[in-house]
């Protein structure tokens, strides 16, 4: 809040640099030219800054005025405005002038110009009476040091001069006139005369420093002692070391200011003027001046204040800085001394002012304003510390709402107050017209020119007249039968030339606007993607359900030495039976176009989704639909070879998949209530299950979000309907009337429909992700963002499906829950549990007994009362009856001809890994033992070849070159294979087309297919050549079949 009185310091005062001028100016001119810099460099507030560090300067008196006009004149290029402007704030006789081509021409004050005297004398030489420049002042206090550097009591007799003549200075200044300094500039220059003796260069440059005692020698100074100051709270000093140099009085002062002021906003702006101070931007009369609306209503504390100042005080100089702050500014700290804590509340923004404050005045104000403008509810923030509520950070698509909405606010405030100023130059102009002539010459306007406002129609005038606004105004107040019909004139050609302005920049905001409007609503969807990508790692669904599974051991540990309880981990629920067809239905869209995929692979993909899925969850199983297709293609093949045995339904016995899932208990139990199916199942089955129910989740999520706009919409047009008697166009929307976003061609009824249609595009490629979020935003505003990444969660599902159907492990995972269907151990009624306990329990140790190097998942799912829900469980593999520690175990592991002792500190769940790595050792030792010295020779590739050595100085064990070993994944092999053959056949026919340009003729390769398919052949029985394109061994070939004709 003190922040705009120290900036109006800083300029009202600069006037005190110069020593021509002691013209004090008025608060309204200091605030509207900081006002009109801030509207300026709005963007770009370092020139803000920047201009108020030149005029610390200028008022400390670093720089002297034509250097703050260089400096001004340079910050403010390109601103005719600004730079004439600050005409307002220069002493007299100095006048800035900009001309067309932005050359800056300035007027001072003529001046003798009289020599430097070289010579000593008994007085000071004249000088002009142009502050220094600091620079000089540093550059001329090193050359005295560096002079006497060997006679340091010349320097410090120097300082002690200048400090005394400092102190003089300040305190004659303080006291307003009513104290004579005991040293004038005559005997500090006598004194430094008679220290610089025979140093006469040293003595000319310090005459310089003399004329102007408060700027110059001050300056110098301040250059030697760099701080000394240390009223309160000190340069440098934060309130932790302003604690430490207090004293107890002082400390209880501050302690009686925060509880006198209750508000901790106003405590700091407290200390912000005192800081001002130390900074020695502002003197201590303005401080006392400044610290009125905080400490004027506590006489003791005031007083006590004033006395730690050691303020004296006068009559000149209370009035005089009186008259600086207007009245109407006085109260300004009464607002903060109010406890809106305590106050009538409004909801959780809004308190009513006590009834004792006094409204500040407002004039021009009409009956209309008077009762309806709010001069009793005030906004009170809720700070962080007192809410838990955390606000995010403005986007930066609001960023482009908020800015187009400030520039319209900007142009429409401008466009307001220069129509208010016509309006009232046209009552005017109208009133003179029906004076006569003699009535015209003695009519006088006063400030408000005919309206009822003195501010807004000088604003206006100076926004377009700059600095001869004055002049202007001056006119119409004098001669306004001359001057309105012409004022009024400009403004109105102005009021054309911004109104045709403001209809291009509405252009500009409305495809802003259009643009930027959904997504400066979606708060979520900016992180949504990349947090989600996350999110849907293997890695991340893993390690969530380990991390329960290990949290739930411990808590066992601590409580009581019993095991675990046992139970789900984590409960999944789906609510809705139908989404599972959705799901379904863009998972197969999306295999079918997997070319990496084999066919057999893809049919087993299919009944995993259609069949058993669908079986597990108590769901309708869907239909394959290629099924037809596939069994017609397969006739057609079996007729090139009637040998091969054919199955009852058609599908060729060892060619082709049979149906996988065709009897299942789960399939028996879709119908039924109280019913469970039980599945133990590997990592792979784990994660495909996880993103399943994300994927159904988030349609389901979509799918209820169109149902409610849907219900909105017909409940909106029912109301318009019977109330208002109308009926609304589908593109009747207040948004798209305001021209915010563009009309849909989709009903609201298809949303969902066009939704799954927009992801299967996506997935295809046919539609460009970011036209695909605007498209949902436009459908499903802030709650689109759940679809984002619709095609990448798709895409990691069918990842993981290939894995179940070629992994080997998932693979017998399948195998093992269909042959457990036929002994009753994978689910039932609910009821009848206990009767399947034990051949569940063989069931559980099989998996396990499967799954010793991964993680074994319980995976339960249960229907009751309609809903179903999947329990996840990870076991606890562990052998029960183990002679080892649980925690530690301690292996002896061969490596070359070293045996190391290792000791794995693991928790039990993990040992299983080791264990089988154990196992593996020791069956390798016993192959190697069981082999003879001949065979050791011929087979020693199959050893163990990884040596290693240890440095006997420093104990390091290194590895020898060339004796490593090589481990693989067992997918590897598959994978290169791949990777080389395309490569191969790649260079192979990069040769093969170079090779058939240079020999191979149009002609030849014509007769060549022609013969390839028995085309114009005579002598060949009649037959068909057809060419069936098919993929062998990772590459696309032509295979050609003939059928010949039977006669």
């Amino acid at each position: 809040v003190q922040k705009t009185k120290s900036q109006y310091l800083l300029l009202s005062n600069s006037s005190h640099a110069a020593p021509q001028s002691k013209v004090l100016q008025k608060v309204e001119d200091a605030l509207s030219y900081l006002d009109q810099v801030k509207l300026q460099f709005g963007n770009q507030p370092q020139v803000y800054n920047d201009f108020l560090d030149i005029m610390k300067e200028f008022k400390s008196q670093s720089i002297d005025t034509p250097g703050v006009i260089n400096r001004v004149s340079q910050l403010f290029k390109g601103h005719p405005d600004l730079i004439m402007g600050f005409n307002t704030f220069l002493p007299p006789g100095y006048k800035i002038e900009v001309q067309t081509n932005d050359l800056v021409n300035v007027t001072t004050p003529v001046q003798p110009n009289t020599p430097v005297s070289s010579t000593p004398s008994s007085g000071p030489p004249p000088q002009n009476n142009q502050p220094v420049e600091f620079n000089h002042a540093i550059n001329y206090v090193n050359k005295i040091k560096n002079r006497f550097q060997g006679q340091p009591d010349i320097y410090k007799a120097f300082l002690e001069i200048l400090h005394t003549y400092q102190k003089e200075q300040r305190n004659a200044k303080e006291a307003g006139g009513n104290y004579t300094p005991a040293l004038t500039e005559q005997e500090v220059y006598t004194q430094v005369a008679r220290l610089f003796k025979n140093q006469e260069d040293l003595l000319s440059e310090f005459g310089q420093f003399l004329p102007d005692a408060n700027s110059s020698v001050v300056s110098l100074s301040e250059c030697t002692q760099k701080g000394k100051k240390s009223l309160m709270m000190g340069k440098g000093h934060g309130m932790t070391e302003f604690s430490k140099l207090s004293t107890s009085t002082e400390t209880m002062f501050f302690e009686k200011v925060r509880k006198a002021l209750r508000s901790s906003e106003a405590y700091d702006n407290f200390l912000r003027c005192l800081h001002i101070f130390n900074q020695e931007v502002i003197s201590r009369t303005e401080l006392v001046q400044l610290v009125i609306p905080f400490l004027g209503k506590f006489p003791e504390l005031f007083t006590w204040f004033k006395n730690f100042l050691g303020y004296r005080e006068s009559s000149l100089g209370e009035s005089s800085h009186a008259e600086i702050l207007p009245k109407e500014r006085s109260t300004e700290g009464i607002a903060m001394e109010i406890d809106y804590a305590s106050c009538k509340r409004l909801g959780s923004s809004y308190r009513a002012l006590p009834k004792s404050y006094q409204q500040p005045k407002c004039t021009g104000r009409t009956p209309l304003c008077r009762e309806v403008l709010n001069d009793t509810w005030v906004s009170f923030p809720s700070w962080s510390e007192d809410s838990t509520f955390v606000s995010s950070k403005k986007t930066q698509y609001e960023e482009h709402i908020y800015r187009c909405e400030d520039e319209r606010f900007e142009l429409d405030i401008v466009l307001e107050n220069n129509l208010a100023t016509i309006r009232a130059l046209e009552t005017v102009q109208r009133r003179l017209s029906r004076m006569s002539a003699e009535e015209q010459l003695r009519f006088r306007l006063d400030n408000t020119m005919g309206g009822s406002s003195e501010v807004i129609h000088r604003k206006a005038i100076q926004r377009i007249y700059g600095d001869k606004a004055n002049d202007i105004i001056d006119g119409l107040k004098r001669n306004p039968a001359v001057s309105v019909p012409l004022v009024l004139k400009r403004l109105k050609m102005k009021e054309e030339e911004w109104k045709e302005a403001q209809r291009g920049f509405n252009k500009i905001w409305r495809e802003q606007n259009e643009k930027y409007y959904l997504k400066s609503l979606d708060h979520q969807g900016i992180n949504f993607k990349q947090n989600d990508t996350k999110v849907l790692r293997s890695k991340t669904l893993l390690n969530e359900i380990e991390m329960l599974y290990e949290d739930r051991q411990e808590q066992a540990s601590e409580e009581t030495a019993t095991p675990p309880p046992s139970g789900p981990h984590m409960t999944l629920t789906y609510d809705d039976s139908q989404i599972l067809e959705d799901a379904a239905a863009l998972i197969i869209h999306h295999v079918k176009r997997q070319v990496g995929i084999q066919k057999e692979d893809k049919f087993k993909i299919k009944q995993i989704i259609h069949h058993f899925v669908p079986d597990l969850l108590f769901a309708r199983r869907g239909e394959l639909s290629d099924l037809e297709e596939e069994e017609e293609e397969e006739e057609e093949d079996m007729e090139t070879n009637q040998d091969s045995p054919k199955k009852p339904n058609g599908l060729p016995g060892p060619s082709k998949s049979k149906l996988l899932f065709s009897n299942t208990a789960a399939q028996k139990l879709r119908g039924t209530d109280d019913a469970y199916n039980l599945f133990l199942v590997n990592n792979y089955w784990y994660v495909f299950f996880r993103l399943y129910h994300i994927l159904c989740s988030r349609l389901l999520r979509i799918y209820g979000q169109a149902e409610k706009q849907i219900e909105q919409e017909s409940r909106e047009r029912e109301w318009e309907k019977e109330v208002l008697g109308l009926k609304r166009d589908k593109n009747d929307n207040p948004a798209v009337q305001l021209k915010m976003k563009e009309p849909m061609d989709v009903d609201v009824e298809d949303y969902y429909s066009v939704f799954l249609e927009m992801v299967r595009n996506l997935l295809d490629g046919n539609m460009e992700p970011a036209q695909y979020e605007d498209s949902l935003r436009e459908m499903f505003t802030i709650h689109a963002y759940v679809a984002f990444t619709m095609d990448k969660l798709i895409q990691s599902i069918v990842r993981q499906l290939q894995h179940l159907v070629t992994d080997d492990i998932c693979v017998r995972v399948t195998d093992m829950y269909l042959s457990e269907c036929a002994n009753k151990a994978t689910g039932g009624l609910v009821s009848t549990q206990t009767s399947r306990a034990a051949a569940e329990g063989a069931y559980q140790r099989k998996a396990e007994h499967l799954m010793t190097d991964e993680n074994c998942f319980k995976l339960m799912f249960v229907k009751n009362r309609g809903s179903v829900s999947l329990a996840l469980e990870l076991l606890d593999t562990e052998e029960e009856n183990s002679d080892e520690p649980a925690d530690a175990e301690v292996r002896i592991l061969p490596i070359g001809d070293f045996h190391v002792m290792v000791i794995f500190v693991l928790t039990s769940r993990n040992l299983r890994r080791i264990r089988k790595c154990q196992r593996g050792w020791e069956q390798l030792q016993q192959e190697r033992l069981a082999k003879g010295s001949s065979d050791k020779s011929q087979d020693s590739s199959s050893e163990l070849k990884m040596e290693c050595m240890f440095k006997l100085n420093s104990y390091k064990m290194v590895y020898v070159c060339k004796s490593e070993d090589y481990m693989y994944r067992h997918t590897a092999l598959s994978r290169a294979h791949q990777r080389v053959n395309t490569r191969l056949h790649r260079r192979f026919h990069t040769w093969l087309d170079i090779w058939a340009k240079k020999h191979v003729t149009s002609e030849m390769s014509a007769n060549t297919q022609k013969w390839l398919m028995g085309d114009g052949q005579e002598g060949l029985l009649s037959c068909t050549t057809t060419c069936c394109p098919e993929v062998l061994h990772y590459l696309n070939v032509n295979k050609y079949r003939v059928k010949y004709r039977t006669l």
